[in-house]
C-alpha cells in the first residue's frame, strides 16, 4: 500500500514539474548556457594585454629586456612612454594595468656586476589580473638577469624546472570546467525543490498532503524526486558536454562519479526541503534558497581554495555538501581519484543529507500535529 501511494505522489511531483514547456526549457536552456559563459568568460588567465615600458635607459641590457617583453605571447602591444606625467595619465585612463619602469642606471649596474632594480607599477583596481601579470613581469626579468649574468661569467648556472601535475599545459578549463557540474546542479535542484513546497502553499494544495493518508517521510521522498531526476539527468549532460565539447578527459570511473552525485543531490534535496519547510510563500523560499547558495559556493573552493581560508571559516566549509563534492569532481576527472578517497568525501555529505531530510520530515510532522 505504501508504495501505491508513493508512486502516485512521485507522478503527481514529476507532472508537475515538466508538464509546463517553458519549464522545461528552463531546465536545460539556463544551465547549459552557464556552463559555456563560465568557460569562456570566467577565465582565469591573463593574455593579450597591453603593458607600458618607460625606459630611462636605452643602453644594450636595457634594450634587451624591452625585446624580452616584445616576444612575450601574453602581451599583445607594447606601449612606450616617455615621462612619469604620461605613465601616470595612462594608469588612470586604464590603458594598461602594468607599467615597467627601467631606471638610467640599469644597463650600467649590469655591466659593472650591480644590482640593477626595475620598478613594476601596478594598476590596484584590477588586484587579481595585476598580480598575474606581475608573475609574468617577474620571471621574464629574472630569466634575463640569469641569461645576462651567465653570458658574462661564461659559467654554468643552476636552472629551476618545473613540472605541474594533473594539469600539464596549466589550461584554465580543467581547473574551472568540471566543478560547474555541482555548482549548476546545485543551483537547479534547490530552485525545483525548495519552490515546490512554497508554491504548493501559495496554491492551499499543501495543506491537503498534510492530512492525506501519506506520511511525512512520504512527502519527502515524493518532493526529492523531481530534483534528485533533474539533477542526475543534468549531471550526466554537463558531463558529456565537459568531456566531449570541451575535450576535458574523465580520468577516473564515471561510476564513482554518479554516486557522489546522487549521494551530493540528497543532501542538496535535504537542505532545500529544510529552507521550503521554514518559509510560506515563493517569495520567502527564493529569498532562503539565495542567502544559502551564494555562501555555499563561496565556501566551496570554487573560486579559492578552502585552504586559504581563515582558520575559523574552514569547520564552516565542511558542513557544505558542495565542498566535499568539488573534491570528488576534481579527483575524479583530473586524477583518477580512488574509491577509497571518494568515500572520505562521501559520508560527510550522506551525514548532511539524513540530518537535513530527517529535519524536514520533523518540521512536516509537527505541521501536521
Amino acid at each position: 500500500m505504501i508504495w501505491i501511494r508513493l508512486r502516485a505522489l512521485i507522478v503527481k511531483e514529476l507532472l508537475a514539474a515538466f508538464r509546463d514547456p517553458r519549464g522545461r526549457m528552463a531546465l536545460i536552456g539556463p544551465p547549459i548556457l552557464q556552463l559555456f559563459l563560465y568557460a569562456y568568460a570566467a577565465t582565469l588567465e591573463v593574455t593579450n594585454v597591453p603593458i607600458g615600458i618607460y625606459n630611462q635607459d636605452w643602453g644594450p641590457a636595457a634594450l634587451q629586456l624591452v625585446s624580452r617583453f616584445e616576444r612575450a605571447s601574453a602581451f599583445s602591444e607594447i606601449r612606450r612612454y616617455a615621462s612619469p606625467a604620461e605613465v601616470r595619465a595612462a594608469i588612470d585612463r586604464q590603458d594598461v594595468m602594468v607599467v615597467v619602469e627601467i631606471g638610467q642606471d640599469f644597463s650600467r649596474n649590469l655591466a659593472a656586476g650591480e644590482d640593477a632594480e626595475v620598478q613594476v607599477i601596478l594598476d590596484g583596481r584590477k588586484s587579481n589580473s595585476t598580480q598575474i601579470v606581475n608573475g609574468y613581469i617577474g620571471a621574464i626579468i629574472a630569466k634575463f638577469q640569469s641569461d645576462y649574468r651567465l653570458g658574462q661569467q661564461a659559467v654554468a648556472a643552476s636552472e629551476v624546472v618545473d613540472r605541474t601535475w594533473y594539469n600539464p599545459n596549466r589550461d584554465y578549463r580543467m581547473a574551472m570546467v568540471p566543478p560547474l557540474l555541482g555548482t549548476l546542479t546545485m543551483a537547479t535542484v534547490l530552485m525545483i525543490v525548495g519552490m515546490s513546497v512554497a508554491r504548493e502553499r501559495e496554491l492551499g494544495t499543501f495543506e491537503q498532503l498534510l492530512v492525506s493518508p501519506l506520511q511525512p517521510i512520504e512527502i519527502v521522498i515524493g518532493k526529492a524526486a523531481p530534483g534528485l531526476v533533474v539533477g542526475l539527468a543534468q549531471g550526466v549532460v554537463i558531463t558529456l558536454v565537459v568531456t566531449q565539447w570541451f575535450g576535458i578527459a574523465l580520468t577516473g570511473s564515471p561510476l564513482v562519479l554518479l554516486a557522489g552525485l546522487f549521494i551530493f543531490l540528497l543532501a542538496v534535496i535535504g537542505v532545500a526541503l529544510f529552507i521550503s519547510s521554514l518559509v510560506s510563500s515563493q517569495q520567502q523560499a527564493m529569498m532562503g534558497i539565495m542567502v544559502y547558495m551564494m555562501p555555499g559556493i563561496m565556501l566551496s573552493g570554487f573560486t579559492s581554495p578552502v585552504q586559504n581560508m581563515p582558520a575559523w571559516l574552514q569547520p564552516v566549509a565542511q558542513i557544505n555538501p558542495l565542498t566535499h563534492f568539488l573534491v570528488i569532481v576534481r579527483g575524479v576527472f583530473l586524477r583518477d581519484m580512488p574509491f577509497w578517497l571518494v568515500a572520505e568525501r562521501l559520508w560527510p555529505m550522506a551525514l548532511i543529507a539524513t540530518v537535513t531530510l530527517s529535519a524536514a520530515a520533523w518540521l512536516f510532522r509537527k505541521k501536521v500535529q
